[in-house]
């Protein structure tokens, strides 16, 4: 996946920031597959952060990665055509287990030609909430991190999938830790053979960076 960061337009166009634009902030645009766990986090870190130099949208995409990713490139397009294009855009997808999602090549690719970065896990956003929690090593199907995050006290349930993110941030250290525990210990597999893993913590860290917080926090 390219490392460049900018938005594109629908074309693969890079969009750049003209010179003189009054607003020099950092402009980030998250869009989620989940309507509601993902999307509710996001906007709970952006409450956090609320910080001068960085701006933050957050929107849900069409229930599986290549809805997303195509949520997110019309919606760069619509910004950079109303001249405030986004600095970079990211997505938010799931794998799923026990059967992948059949478009998720797809959806990687596409991102790719557009340059937008994405924060996957496998199988499953949960797993990324969980190791707020516990360590994870053995192979999770949605629905198992699912039930195994019920059992803590974040807000979560399986039917309404919502969560209290205050409850998350004492546990972010610790989930940071054990998601690069679980990078180096898929390290060379494809994302669809990397079961527990999540990237989510790379997204939140570029972030905190625009603030002076750390993952620590």
């Amino acid at each position: 996946m390219p490392s460049n960061n900018r938005a594109v337009t629908r074309a693969g166009t890079p969009l750049r920031r003209r010179p003189g634009r009054r607003d020099e902030r950092k402009t980030y645009l998250i869009c989620c597959e989940g309507e509601n766990t993902e999307t509710l986090y996001f906007k709970g870190l952006r409450r956090e952060l609320r910080a001068s130099t960085i701006r933050i949208e957050v929107f849900s995409g069409r229930g599986e990665p290549y809805g997303v990713v195509e949520k997110a490139v019309a919606e760069a397009a619509r910004a950079a055509a109303n001249g405030d294009e986004y600095d970079e855009v990211w997505c938010v997808f799931d794998v799923e287990a026990p059967r992948a999602h059949s478009r998720l090549a797809p959806a990687l690719a596409l991102a790719a030609r557009h340059d937008i970065r994405c924060a996957i896990s496998n199988p499953c956003f949960e797993v990324y909430l969980l190791l707020h929690y516990e360590e994870l090593t053995a192979y999770l199907t949605t629905s198992e991190a699912s039930r195994r995050l019920e059992q803590h006290p974040c807000g979560y349930s399986l039917r309404g999938k919502q969560v209290d993110f205050e409850a998350l941030r004492p546990g972010r250290a610790k989930a940071f830790s054990r998601a690069a525990m679980l990078d180096r210990l898929h390290l060379g597999k494809p994302v669809t053979a990397r079961n527990p893993s999540t990237s989510v913590p790379g997204l939140v860290t570029v972030l905190m960076s625009h603030t002076g917080l750390h993952s620590t926090r």
